[in-house]
């Protein structure tokens, strides 16, 4: 069976690490990006609307944050923001509908039709532009706080880079997560089948550069996503024998 890796944080990996190995896979939790937060205050006066442009931007953040308390609206990009948020401070978080990326939070704003006042946007460094860009030509009042970067892991990318050799399944729910190992002259990408998260503004690789890519829907849904890793495994097995 193809070895299964997970290169992105995923709240709910010992779930699915579980029932992948019930199923007979070998499961390996190698980040090849770190999270490294430097700043734990980033809600630094009162602001009608927080927008979180990812988890990672909210998760290290102090509760003891007191401004945030008093915010009329705070936005997240997805399922993930919207569970920290509300695990870490007891407050409701607007996320879109079903399109879990700045797209779709975009829209989601949009259809709200509220008036957003002074607003701030948490992120990481290097991370995408759209949410900041639609600010500015809204003419909002805003400020931008990276509030994380990502580190490259060169141990773990090494590793993983290895156990692509044999063939292997990667989950990654960000195209920063899988960069290193794609831009990795070393690896050869037919052999890799990735799992990526759906998202209509993101193009992770081009399918063809690739053995299959499958886009996950739900990043929660982890029995769908097990049979699904099951599915591609029946196939290689089937093409080898």
């Amino acid at each position: 069976m193809l070895d299964v890796i997970l290169v992105s944080n995923f709240s709910m990996k010992d779930e699915l690490g579980e029932i992948l190995k019930r199923n007979g896979h070998e499961f390996y939790d190698l980040l090849i990006q770190d999270i490294q937060h430097i700043e734990r205050y980033p809600v630094d006066d009162e602001y009608k609307t927080i927008i979180i442009q990812s988890a990672s931007a909210i998760k290290k953040i102090d509760s003891s944050n007191n401004h945030i308390y008093s915010t009329e609206r705070i936005y997240g990009i997805g399922p993930n923001c919207k569970m920290w948020v509300e695990k870490k401070f007891g407050i409701k978080c607007l996320i879109p509908d079903k399109e879990y990326s700045s797209v779709g939070l975009i829209d989601k704003i949009e259809n709200d039709n509220q008036d957003l006042g002074k607003t701030l946007l948490l992120k990481g460094i290097g991370g995408k532009e759209t949410i900041k860009d639609y600010l500015l030509n809204k003419n909002i009042d805003f400020k931008v706080c990276d509030v994380y970067e990502r580190i490259l892991n060169k141990e773990n990318l090494i590793a993983v880079s290895k156990m692509t050799d044999k063939g292997c399944i990667i989950i990654g729910f960000s195209k920063s997560s899988v960069e290193p190992l794609i831009d990795n002259p070393n690896v050869d990408l037919k052999k890799i089948h990735f799992f990526v998260l759906n998202k209509s503004d993101e193009e992770v690789i081009d399918s063809e550069d690739v053995a299959s890519i499958t886009k996950i829907e739900d990043i929660y849904a982890v029995d769908a996503l097990a049979i699904k890793i099951g599915q591609i495994d029946e196939i290689v097995s089937r093409y080898r024998t």
